[in-house]
């Protein structure tokens, strides 16, 4: 019997050694501090590079990338209804032709901005890296937007691409959100023409 019990605390101890470790940690050898002391690494900086791929179906990749910025409240009221943002020089990329807020997107990489209207805010794509403008003579793709000027407060500009809809009535759109407003377009994936 009392051989069970030493087997036991022996269990025990090993067992309570890796919780006992994660109380303590050490500075320099031989000097053990508490969790309490522990000075945790700051946060990086809000502002990174963001991208999103997704993997749609075999040989349909769509990327977005931006830097996660805050919205500036004052220069948006300030800025002319027509006025675009370039949302932290986001970019549109698909490996595949798309119908995109109504409009057909052949392959390829395109600069996402937001254009101020009457009422909020229209996404649009243009030929050209992130940051750039629309060139006067270049097409600019005006994309047929929802822009819900009241959801949840995100602090940082998000683009994503979600799904939408079950499995008989599947929906793909992009969204982007700045400060409570989400622009959301559908995209439309052409089905390839029979053989």
């Amino acid at each position: 019997m009392r051989s069970f019990h030493n087997r036991l605390i022996a269990v025990a101890v090993i067992c309570a050694t890796p919780f006992s470790l994660a109380f303590v940690t050490e500075a320099e050898p031989g000097f053990p501090i508490a969790s309490s002391d522990y000075v945790s690494a700051p946060l990086p900086h809000p502002h990174f590079p963001k991208t999103l791929n997704c993997k749609l179906s075999k040989g349909l990749d769509i990327t977005v990338s931006h830097l996660t910025v805050t919205f500036n409240k004052e220069g948006a009221k300030k800025m002319p209804e027509g006025g675009s943002w370039h949302l932290a020089g986001a970019t549109f990329e698909s490996t595949g032709d798309l119908v995109i807020g109504g409009e057909d997107i052949a392959a390829g990489k395109y600069a996402l901005s937001a254009r101020k209207s009457k009422l909020g805010w229209e996404l649009t794509l243009h030929e050209g890296p992130g940051f750039s403008r629309p060139k006067k003579d270049g097409v600019v793709f005006a994309l047929k937007t929802e822009c819900t000027l009241d959801t949840l407060l995100f602090e940082h500009l998000s683009c994503d691409i979600q799904p939408g809809g079950d499995k008989e009535n599947t929906k793909l759109f992009l969204d982007v959100r700045f400060d409570t407003m989400l622009a959301r377009v559908l995209i439309e994936i052409p089905e390839a023409p029979k053989k």
